[in-house]
Formats: structure tokens, C-alpha cells, sequence
């Protein structure tokens, strides 16, 4: 039976995973919102066209809103899982889970959601993820989130 400080301690440190889970996709979903609005915009760009500064704090505030409905669920469902098994691989005494997977396997599960979702369905779900550099961004995205989560978890 625990003892009321474990059982406090153990609180802790639930409250602590779901809170750097829930931090670290809400910022893989903002760091790849925001980068993919800037590589349509600089395709729009190149274009010709003039794309001002205050054009991008508005196309990425207002794609900040209206990409929560499809781009967020999909980073959750391409992150959790990843970031669940590490932590379970964590918690078995003989392993001890380095940092640098959580980074890796955010970048990873970001990298493989677009060209997966793409197969799948034979669409682009996100138009950024097109190109290799728009898919790289998305996959730093995924990454952020994962240094995210690291840093929350520290004691």
C-alpha cells in the first residue's frame, strides 16, 4: 500500500505527463501551422506578388484558428502514440529512455503523418507538406514538440 507522500509524489508526476503531452503537441501544432503558412506564403512570393510582413502575422494567426480542427488531431494522433511507448519503455526498470528520443520521434511521427495521410487518401492534406522543404518543416515541428515535452518533464 502506498503511503499518502508516494501517493502525492505519484500525482505529480501524472500531472506532470499530461501536461507535457498536452504542451508538447500544442506546440508541434503551432510551430507547424505557423511554418506552413510561411512556405505558402513564400510560394505566393515567388510568385511575384508582395507578401507583407503584417500578411503573414495575419495568414498565421488566422490559420492558427482555423487548422485546429483537422491539423491539430492529426499531430495528436501522430505524436501520442510514439511518446506513450517511450514513456512505458521508461517506466521498465531495465530501460532508461535518453531525451533525444522524445525529439526524434515527434520529428519522425510528424514526417511520416503527411506522406502517410497522402497514401492513404491520394490527397495533400496539408498543402505545405508537398515539398521536401515543407515536410522538413513539418517534421521540425514535430521535433520542437518533443524538446518541449523534455523540458516540461524536468524536475
Amino acid at each position: 500500500m502506498l503511503t499518502r507522500p508516494q501517493l502525492t509524489l505519484e500525482r505529480e508526476r501524472n500531472v506532470r505527463v499530461v501536461i507535457s503531452l498536452t504542451f508538447g503537441i500544442l506546440l508541434a501544432y503551432v510551430a507547424g501551422s505557423v511554418l506552413g503558412t510561411q512556405v505558402v506564403l513564400s510560394n505566393v512570393a515567388s510568385m511575384g506578388l508582395d507578401v507583407t510582413l503584417a500578411m503573414r502575422w495575419s495568414s498565421s494567426l488566422s490559420d492558427l484558428s482555423g487548422l485546429a480542427g483537422t491539423l491539430l488531431p492529426l499531430m495528436a494522433i501522430a505524436l501520442l502514440p510514439g511518446w506513450l511507448i517511450l514513456d512505458w519503455l521508461g517506466r521498465r526498470s531495465a530501460m532508461s529512455i535518453a531525451p533525444a528520443w522524445y525529439v526524434l520521434t515527434g520529428a519522425a511521427g510528424i514526417a511520416i503523418l503527411h506522406p502517410a495521410l497522402n497514401w492513404t487518401f491520394g490527397v495533400d492534406v496539408f498543402a505545405p507538406a508537398r515539398t521536401l522543404s515543407g515536410l522538413l518543416g513539418q517534421a521540425v515541428a514535430g521535433g520542437l514538440g518533443g524538446v518541449a515535452l523534455v523540458f516540461l518533464r524536468r524536475s
